[in-house]
């Protein structure tokens, strides 16, 4: 199954950990008919085609649910707030309990009217609607403007998972050799809220001043300019997925910077993956990412201001030859499907 967050496929391991109750998952990743997919990029304003190809991959997701009968509850993976209006009244007339994963879709809510729309409309639909319950990731929504919290009886905390795929390459116990240099990187998608300018600079500074470490850029080949080539870096092409975690499991320490209007409430990924594969987390300090690198075990620091990344950086690379990455292999523990099949089926959990 194609996830729009592939980070979120540990999920889909649940049922071998549940007794009785079968779940089956749903995702906007659909295949569209070449046909409609021709039409709506032929519309003028690319928004309006977007919203038409969203629209119907909502459309064929409620669909698919009414086929569904051998099973208990259906988790939808993802869902975007303007098309919930055509999603819900389908996912209702299956008589079966609903999970639906958000991620990111209440700090999304506040800055764009049609999406506000759409959340204020899951609000009032989850009120009366005890069998489908909202899954936040991490904390509680508590913590952001009351518009755009749930209602407590709706929603069903879980940690951000894991990639079981991938693991620390470093055992416990097991330590880096004493003269090997700390590979620090920035990995994944450059994009306006995920700039790296200042970042790289920053730490491109530091290497120059400390030669115990070296600067590595993963990111897709098309994101890099030339600008990119004349610095004293290793760049490293993510465009293929085995790439992307090839760079991250090549590196020691994961430095991370995200706009705050943006990633307030809001996990992120990248973090789970690196996390994953054993790196060290230098990233901003907001309630959901330093929830990610400190619970169950601290694997990571965050920064209120970039001015801070020397001293972190310099604690960093002290902790990741002292201590390795054994506390990785604990945080593994309760990221897992077991534990989250726990947390959302607790009568039927085969422990």
């Amino acid at each position: 199954m194609k996830l729009f967050h592939p980070g979120l496929r540990e999920l889909l391991h649940i049922n071998q950990y549940l007794r009785k109750h079968k779940v089956e998952f749903l995702t906007i990743e659909t295949s569209l008919p070449r046909w409609f997919k021709a039409i709506s990029k032929q519309i003028p304003n690319y928004s309006l085609g977007l919203h038409l190809r969203r629209e119907y991959r909502h459309l064929v997701m409620g669909l698919q649910a009414l086929k569904l009968k051998e099973i208990d509850s259906i988790y939808v993976m993802e869902v975007y707030n303007q098309h919930l209006l055509l999603l819900l009244p389908l996912l209702k007339l299956t008589g079966k309990k609903v999970f639906l994963g958000l991620h990111g879709n209440q700090t999304l809510a506040q800055e764009n009217f049609i999406k506000s729309l759409g959340f204020q409309f899951l609000k009032r639909y989850l009120a009366v609607s005890p069998q489908t319950k909202a899954v936040l990731l991490e904390l509680d929504d508590a913590l952001i403007n009351p518009n755009f919290q749930l209602p407590s009886h709706s929603k069903v905390v879980i940690p951000h998972p894991m990639i079981s795929e991938v693991t620390p390459r470093l055992q416990k116990k097991e330590r880096l050799p004493k003269d090997s240099r700390i590979k620090v990187g920035i990995v994944g998608i450059i994009r306006a809220d995920k700039p790296i300018g200042k970042l790289l600079t920053k730490l491109i500074d530091y290497a120059s001043k400390h030669n115990n470490c070296e600067i590595v850029l993963g990111t897709p080949q098309k994101q890099k300019n030339q600008e990119m080539d004349n610095l004293n870096i290793s760049i490293l092409d993510t465009t293929q997925d085995r790439d992307y975690f090839n760079a991250l499991k090549s590196i020691d320490i994961l430095v991370t910077y995200f706009d705050k209007d943006r990633y307030y409430y809001r996990a992120s990924g990248v973090i789970s993956d690196a996390a994953s594969c054993g790196c060290y987390i230098i990233a901003p300090d907001y309630p959901l990412i330093k929830h990610q690198i400190t619970w169950p075990v601290t694997i990571g620091s965050t920064f209120s201001s970039i001015e801070e990344l020397d001293s972190l950086l310099g604690a960093a690379i002290y902790n990741v030859r002292e201590n390795g990455q054994d506390n990785h292999w604990e945080w593994r523990k309760k990221r897992g499907a077991e534990y989250i099949a726990e947390l959302l089926f607790t009568d039927d959990f085969q422990a």
